[in-house]
């Protein structure tokens, strides 16, 4: 995909109306997006309850067997994966059929209701994320993982020396619940991430249900800020901000897997985002005449966005695309194109080298994140393309006789892999600067690529390319293929995080239809009548 494959997803302008612009909703309309609103809420009360026995719940000393319900719960692991995973299914209902009053149709030809406020949807996000934020973690055990590493820093180890069973010892409560495949490898986190653990380890003195209940507060506000930086950027972008908050934030996705599994994704995309419109911000100074503030607003911005990729390394790569649109200005401003790139590649590098400086000598973290992988590397993702390709092929080999040879298969794909998208991300960098893409389009398209290559992908890993997508491409075609995929890995990974024997997935995952047909039934019965199912 090159710019001009991109551009078929960048902003559709229609004539006769600004992008942002709020129409108002009939009374109808709005008591209809009223009662989705609810729909979602009773989705996300459904999985905080069902989460009690089918989450992510620690090994020793489980803190929520004691809620009301939690033991009840706890004992019955197959009907708690049913409620949760009906949970999930009322919450991606409620936000698919969301799209038309928010302006974000979905098929051509749709009829535009109307367009809800950024607000309202923020407001909307809070009362789905807030049943999530007290009960146990879901869909993933990586929370135990960065407890136990927060610990570890704040006992003034290495986290890149070893596992948290060999530091912290085998009996530790926290160690313990790390999963397997942690449990003994060095750190992969970056040293803001470990920083802001090892904060957590200390106010919640190692406590798991408060240091569940610290991470998924410091998620929430990562994503929040996400969204603050989404409108602004869908408004610097000409999108509509409210299309944008339901895309990229109010997804299932985000809500899932950055609240209820307490990804750091949720940190590093805050970081980046508020980084990157920072950053445009300083080049609007710039080209205003305010030369210091600009200059100010751009080093904030390199600052943020280190930080965001001292958390995972793709954060980064906003930096490219900032110091791109700042060389662009340079050379509008009569530079030649190479000292304008060298100059703004050497002030980002400047920027970048002093904050991983600062944050080493503030926390006292080492530099081992810079080469450190952990178990991230021995990990089989069969939603990776080069990871499928060297398996693939390293099955081929097998049939003909050649012996097992996978793993030095697969490192040749996923090298592969990531050369290719490094390329790509090289000509969307030129294409920022030549002003063939916008920043903010150039930084998602990108992200997109890297994910469909990358060596190791989980279903949240999208999110690093549609929340800023989310603020530049509004194509019904790019909005159809996020709200498909969002729904359909809404529902791919277990509420334990881990895997079960076949016959139990399938029991739960037939309970769950079952019971999701009845509820939905007994909805449409209770509601028809009263004019609030019609969505054309």
């Amino acid at each position: 995909m090159g710019p001009e494959q991109a551009d078929a997803i960048r902003p559709d302008i229609s004539p006769g109306r600004e992008p942002g612009t709020k129409t108002e909703l009939g009374i109808q309309d709005l008591t209809r997006f009223t009662v989705l609103r609810w729909l979602g809420t009773v989705g996300s009360l459904m999985l905080a309850f069902g989460a009690l026995g089918a989450g992510a719940l620690p090994v020793v000393d489980n803190p929520y067997q004691y809620y009301p319900g939690g033991s009840l719960m706890f004992r019955m692991l197959q009907t708690s994966s049913m409620v949760v995973l009906v949970g999930v299914g009322l919450l991606v209902v409620a936000w698919v059929l969301m799209a038309p009053y928010v302006g974000a149709s979905l098929r051509p030809g749709t009829r535009e209701r109307g367009v809800v406020s950024a607000s309202l949807l923020r407001r909307t996000f809070i009362g789905w994320a807030l049943p999530i934020l007290f009960t146990a973690p879901l869909f993933t055990q990586d929370i135990y993982s960065y407890l136990a590493n927060g610990s570890i820093v704040a006992q003034g180890m290495d986290p890149y020396s070893a596992g948290p069973v060999e530091l912290l010892g085998t009996e530790n409560h926290l160690a313990r619940s790390v999963p397997f495949i942690w449990s003994q490898s060095a750190s992969p986190y970056g040293p803001v991430a470990l920083a802001l653990a090892a904060l957590i380890s200390l106010l919640t003195n190692d406590s798991i249900l408060l240091g569940v209940l610290a991470h998924r507060l410091l998620s929430l506000a990562g994503v929040l800020v996400a969204g603050w930086a989404v409108v602004m950027l869908a408004k610097r972008c000409r999108v509509n901000p409210s299309a944008a908050l339901w895309l990229g934030i109010l997804n299932p996705l985000t809500v899932l897997h950055l609240i209820g599994g307490i990804h750091n994704e949720s940190v590093m995309l805050g970081f980046a985002l508020l980084g990157l419109e920072i950053g445009l911000r300083g080049i609007d100074h710039l080209d205003a005449g305010v030369r210091n503030r600009g200059i100010a607003f751009i080093m904030l911005s390199g600052a943020l966005i280190s930080c965001a990729g001292m958390v995972k390394v793709t954060g980064f790569l906003s930096l490219g695309f900032v110091g791109m649109a700042l060389a662009r200005h340079l050379h509008c401003r009569g530079l030649p194109r190479w000292a304008s790139i060298s100059l703004a590649v050497a002030g980002q590098v400047a920027v970048l080298v002093l904050t991983v400086g600062l944050v080493t000598l503030v926390s006292g973290i080492g530099l081992g994140w810079v080469t450190g992988q952990g178990g991230a590397a021995t990990i089989r993702s069969w939603m990776s393309v080069t990871t499928d390709a060297g398996v693939i092929a390293g099955w081929l080999g097998m049939l003909l006789g050649m012996g097992d040879h996978t793993a030095a298969i697969l490192v040749i794909t996923r090298a592969a892999g990531v050369l290719v998208a490094t390329a790509f991300i090289i000509r969307m960098l030129f294409a920022t600067f030549s002003g063939t893409i916008h920043p903010v389009g150039g930084l998602g398209v990108s992200t997109f690529a890297l994910v469909i290559l990358f060596p190791v992908v989980h279903p949240w890993y999208m999110l690093w390319a549609i929340v800023p997508l989310a603020a530049w491409a509004n194509r019904i075609f790019f909005r159809a293929f996020v709200a498909i995929y969002s729904a359909a890995f809404s529902f791919f990974v277990l509420p334990r995080g881990l895997a079960l024997p076949p016959d139990t997935v399938i029991a739960i995952y037939v309970g769950s239809a079952v019971s999701f047909v009845i509820i939905a039934g007994l909805g449409w019965w209770l509601l028809r009548g009263r004019d609030l199912l019609v969505l054309d």
